[in-house]
């Protein structure tokens, strides 16, 4: 009984022991997102969503939203983009980050580098051509199996 005890408080030793090592290799807590912010794009309206997507050159993968909002100096947006250790393919300098506005389908010409936690004013200039979905059916095979 006194051995499973002391084995009991060994174990329980080396796992506080390792804790810290885990939890700094986990990159725990999570850094703070990049806030960008900024001037909407000419013909973006009040209250419309904004999504962030960011490529690191292989993918893509939506990072944040936001909504836009009016003020004296026009139609701005806010969006959060969180970093790669919160959501692996996300915020790492040097990747890009596209904005997409939901409302009108479009995503912005303009893009802004990564580059670590805290604000960033990025004024978004430019809108590219309107985004159309494409709805495809499932195929069916027809080997004559069935």
């Amino acid at each position: 009984m006194k051995r499973a005890i002391l084995l009991g408080f060994g174990a329980a030793t080396v796992a506080a022991a390792a804790l810290p090592a885990l939890v700094s290799a986990a990159d725990f807590p999570p850094p703070p997102p990049t806030t960008y912010y900024g001037k909407a794009p000419a013909g973006i309206g009040q209250g419309d969503t904004v999504i962030a997507i960011v490529n690191d050159g292989a993918s893509s993968t939506v990072c944040g939203d936001g909504v836009t909002a009016a003020d004296t100096s026009g139609i701005v947006y806010v969006v959060d983009v969180v970093a790669d250790a919160q959501t692996p393919g996300c915020g790492k300098a040097g990747r890009t980050v596209q904005f997409y506005f939901v409302g009108p389908k479009r995503l912005t010409t303009d893009t802004a580098t990564w580059s670590g936690p805290g604000p960033a004013l990025k004024d978004l200039t430019g809108l590219g051509p309107a985004l159309t979905p494409k709805n495809r059916a499932p195929a069916v095979a027809k080997d004559g199996l069935h």
